[in-house]
């Protein structure tokens, strides 16, 4: 049975789905084998996977009653999976929380992406699902980020020491199916992807 991981954020525009790719991305690259399962009613998860032209990803189109079995399957099929949750959907966001193995929550250094974090932390606890907070589009100035991270801690969040800067190579791909770490060529937006990883890594080795 492989890893199952749910991308999780009631709060739109944190950067749940581009998280989610460019670790999917990431993996891969590392020799993992990813399965997608897309809960989201836009389908953006999809739309990239299937404009992906380096990797051929499995995605599960899901929703309902069909969610949970969707993430079992695609459990048994591949090394990993990755659920893009729907952000309101309160009864399927539970069913793909109880069914993962672990939650990343993309937050923003604002406070209404903290807030709504913490909505998340709340249904991870009364799952029993660990959740980890990873900040994205951190700018390099870091009082406010500060503050946020103050914040969560009084709500007693995990946050990754892994943090994604506000970085367009993360968002410029996504409509044509790649992502900061394609192609061959170095990049901080790439480094930064990779120390994610090697972070959520760790976090699953020690579950």
């Amino acid at each position: 049975m492989g890893l199952k991981i749910a991308f999780a954020q009631q709060k739109g525009g944190a950067g749940k789905t581009t998280v989610l790719s460019h670790l999917a991305h990431s993996w891969t690259r590392a020799g993992m084998d990813v399965g997608l399962v897309d809960l989201d009613p836009q389908r953006s998860l999809t739309q990239w996977a299937e404009r992906c032209s380096d990797v051929e990803f499995d995605v599960k189109e899901s929703k309902d009653w069909r969610a949970g079995s969707d993430i079992r399957s695609s459990g048994k099929l591949h090394d990993i999976t990755l659920v893009d949750c729907p952000g309101n959907a309160d009864i399927l966001l539970r069913a793909a929380i109880r069914e993962c193995d672990l939650v990343i929550t993309p937050c923003q250094p604002t406070g209404l992406d903290v807030w709504a974090s913490g909505a998340i932390i709340n249904i991870c606890d009364a799952e029993k699902t660990p959740c980890r907070i990873v900040l994205n589009r951190v700018p390099p100035r870091g009082g406010k980020t500060d503050e946020m991270l103050a914040e969560l801690e009084d709500m007693q969040a995990t946050v990754l020491t892994s943090t994604l800067g506000n970085r367009v190579a993360f968002s410029s791909g996504m409509t044509n199916g790649t992502t900061a770490i394609s192609g061959n060529r170095k990049s901080i937006a790439r480094d930064e992807i990779e120390a994610l990883r090697n972070e959520i890594d760790r976090v699953l080795t020690n579950l």
